[in-house]
């Protein structure tokens, strides 16, 4: 993790070694799911416990992507702890639980376009409802991703910490593959 404030740490034509090092993640991500040559690929980003780091890796792999000319989309899934909004310094807003509840909420008027970026743009968590889980077993989920699939080279998603609670695991058929972020010194 980063002691800067600013948590999109990865710019164009920075040559930093950690803005190399989630060039490389990128890669390998990429290695992982070849097999959706042409498709759109989706990334889940988790952890087994809070403050690990996830969406500061999933943030700046979004970024990566977009600075290599790809369209992207951030999805804020963890509904319990969400961290995007505030990690990029910006209000509160609708997001995903909004989405799922609310019959009359468009994801079109909920994603939005990150801050000095053309091709990423973010789906927030939305305000923390009283029943997380349940709201995932919906099946405006299976919706989201077909949306997200067809619109967005990655999709990148921001998850829960999977050794404290079910929500990762009860998406996780959405993933094409999975980055598990585990802290030095800290797990």
């Amino acid at each position: 993790l980063t002691k800067n404030k600013d948590k999109i740490i990865v710019n164009a034509n920075d040559k930093s070694n950690i803005a190399e090092a989630f060039r490389l993640l990128r890669s390998n991500a990429d290695f992982i799911t070849s097999n959706h040559k042409g498709q759109s690929r989706t990334v889940f980003v988790t952890s087994t416990i809070g403050k690990e780091g996830k969406s500061f890796i999933a943030i700046n792999l979004a970024a990566s992507y977009a600075l290599s000319g790809k369209k992207v989309l951030l999805i804020g899934t963890d509904l319990r702890a969400p961290k995007i909004l505030n990690y990029l310094n910006l209000e509160e807003r609708k997001g995903l639980t909004n989405y799922i509840a609310e019959g009359d909420s468009r994801l079109s008027e909920l994603i939005f376009n990150a801050p000095n970026f053309n091709t990423f743009d973010i789906l927030p968590s939305g305000p923390i409802p009283p029943n997380p889980a349940e709201l995932l077993l919906s099946p405006k989920i299976k919706e989201l991703f077909e949306f997200a699939k067809s619109n967005y080279d990655y999709v990148i998603v921001d998850t829960a910490p999977v050794g404290l609670v079910v929500d990762t695991l009860l998406i996780a058929e959405h993933a094409d593959a999975t980055i598990f972020v585990a802290r030095a010194n800290y797990l």
